[in-house]
């Protein structure tokens, strides 16, 4: 196949391109997504599984509102089960200043009608009948957030865009994006190259490496997500996302997915000394909670094998398994019902993080027909279908009904052209 031709052309198939896929082709445009490895094979389907507004910069408020709303219906739109809950966002307090914190979120909550409040420890203990930790004080509660399966979700998105006329092309790796007269034409894939009159990049922690020689900067690192699974056990957490000692979910089967609570990992690439120095203030207020390492990831990048698409068709970076093993040991002493506890699974992956942890979504000033939706800074699932239904208003011209500036895909460049300027 080559030189094939659509109106929009996709590269990347997680929530975010799969989304857009399919609310493309809902209004009958020509559509082709186009996945280096499987569709969701990456952090759409490695991530906690929440749909969370609760404790999310006012920026995104708006967005999440609509994103919940349109989960509500996401089953029956897409026409399989999603394992789609709405019982909660939970977020402990073991002292008075993470309290006090958020007790100062509940104003930007309410301001956007949303129901987050207060719980006191008693509260908490209902809500929750088989936690048993004497040191909670209480906690910042969500209603009406959510979780859904992540492995599910993506797919789910995709199968619905080519019933729908999108054509998805998996193990197919796009090399490049050619451009003329500033531009954006066609993809340079495995099978050819494909015409399109927009193209879209949606991919996650690759999007810095994909847009690099058409002289876009796109300043993320890779911060990497551990997560567990567990047996089956006899106890219910009302289908909700919790973070406390450890962060949790149960999924529909019993088992419970278990992460270390608020704490990141950066294997140093040659990009953290790229980019490093746009994550200091970020850095700065997050110190404690990230550890850094320098081993494979950074010999594989001095060797550029991450600049060659087909060397991983799926980012897949061993758990850290000691983190995940004191995670399990920190919530058995929080639910001693749940009896012994076995990790029957655990996995990690990489998030794209941005250094004001907003993402980047629009058209890419100085690059015609060529959009993006990328750096969701590990916030991205929850988001999946009101940035599909954003993404294909904008390529269509359409009202978006929101205001995109915070996410301008040029945020960052200004910036670097002004110091530049300082400095001529």
């Amino acid at each position: 196949m080559s030189d094939c031709s659509f109106e929009v052309a996709i590269v990347g198939g997680g929530i975010m391109g799969a989304a857009t896929a399919y609310n493309l082709a809902k209004a009958g445009v020509s559509v082709g997504l186009f996945e280096k490895g499987r569709v969701g094979g990456e952090q759409s389907s490695r991530n906690w599984g929440a749909v969370r507004q609760q404790e999310r910069d006012p920026a995104e408020l708006p967005l999440m509102l609509e994103s919940v709303r349109l989960w509500t219906g996401l089953e029956e739109e897409l026409g399989t089960g999603l394992d789609w809950y709405q019982r909660g966002h939970l977020s402990l307090a073991y002292d008075e200043k993470t309290g006090a914190e958020f007790e100062k979120w509940i104003p930007i909550g309410r301001e956007h009608g949303l129901d987050t409040r207060m719980l006191s420890s008693k509260e908490v203990h209902d809500l929750l009948p088989h936690y048993r930790d004497s040191d909670c004080r209480g906690g910042l509660f969500t209603s009406s957030d959510g979780c859904a399966e992540p492995e599910k979700v993506a797919v789910a998105f995709a199968r619905a865009a080519s019933a729908r006329g999108a054509e998805i092309f998996e193990l197919t790796s796009v090399s490049s994006i050619e451009s003329q007269n500033g531009d954006a034409c066609a993809l340079w894939t495995e099978q050819g190259r494909m015409r399109a009159n927009t193209i879209v990049v949606t991919t996650g922690a690759w999007t810095s490496r994909l847009l690099k020689p058409l002289g876009i900067r796109h300043p993320s690192l890779w911060i990497r997500g551990n997560v567990a699974r567990t047996n089956v056990l006899p106890i219910e957490i009302r289908k909700l996302v919790a973070w406390g000692k450890t962060a949790y979910r149960q999924r529909s089967d019993g088992r419970v997915n278990i992460a270390a609570a608020r704490r990141a990992f950066h294997d140093l690439t040659t990009d953290s000394f790229v980019y490093g120095p746009a994550f200091l203030p970020v850095a700065r207020d997050y110190w404690g909670r990230f550890r850094f390492s320098v081993g494979r990831h950074m010999v594989r990048s001095l060797m550029g094998e991450f600049a060659d698409f087909t060397t991983h068709r799926t980012l897949d970076p061993t758990p850290e398994w000691k983190v995940l093993e004191q995670a399990a040991k920190l919530f058995a002493q929080e639910y001693p019902e749940a009896g012994p506890i076995r990790l029957e699974r655990g996995w990690a992956g990489f998030m794209d993080f941005m250094p004001d942890n907003l993402p980047v979504v629009g058209e890419i000033p100085g690059h015609r027909g060529l959009f993006m939706a990328a750096g969701f800074s590990g916030a991205g699932f929850g988001m999946g279908p009101v940035i599909g239904r954003i993404m294909a208003d904008l390529i269509q011209g359409n009202p978006t009904g929101h205001d995109l500036r915070p996410f301008s895909p040029n945020r960052f460049s200004k910036r670097i052209r002004t110091r530049e300027s300082e400095h001529a």
